[in-house]
């Protein structure tokens, strides 16, 4: 379970991520910072949330709750709304596979840790440095392009 969550959370959290990525390539500007929110909570899923569950499985389960419902409800969450009530329609998907994918990441989390896996320790330093990584370049790089 606890290798289901991790796959399934870094999965949702790319996910936003390219969407903020194809949303920031089209537009060229944010309007709001919802979308910001969501894309730094998405390289904060990815580098750290992702794997933290593996060395301290309740607080990684309560803190990849959290990140996972605050990366939905400050973005896809209003493109499900704008879908509805605005003028722009952006298509489903947008909104509902990382619902789907978080309810999905949030369950195996949860499972992972009332289950009690032991992980062997080489395992969890395997799967921690990539995606930690990872973020940091990406988060790195965005925040000196957009902001420096």
């Amino acid at each position: 379970m606890k290798i289901l969550a991790y796959t399934t959370s870094i999965l949702v959290a790319a996910l936003v991520y390219f969407l903020f990525a194809a949303y920031m390539g089209v537009s060229a500007g944010l309007n709001s910072w919802f979308p910001l929110i969501s894309f730094y909570c998405a390289l904060v899923v990815i580098g750290w949330l992702s794997w933290f569950h593996f060395f301290y499985p309740k607080i990684g389960a309560i803190l990849l709750t959290i990140f996972l419902i605050l990366m939905f409800s400050s973005w896809p969450a209003f493109l499900l709304v704008e879908r509805i009530t605005g003028e722009y329609k952006p298509s489903l998907w947008e909104s509902l596979i990382p619902l789907g994918l978080i309810s999905i990441a949030i369950y195996f989390v949860w499972m992972g840790y009332y289950k009690k896996q032991v992980l062997n320790k080489y395992l969890k330093y395997i799967l921690a440095i990539p995606p930690a990584l990872l973020a940091l370049y990406a988060g790195g790089y965005f925040t000196i392009i957009y902001f420096g």
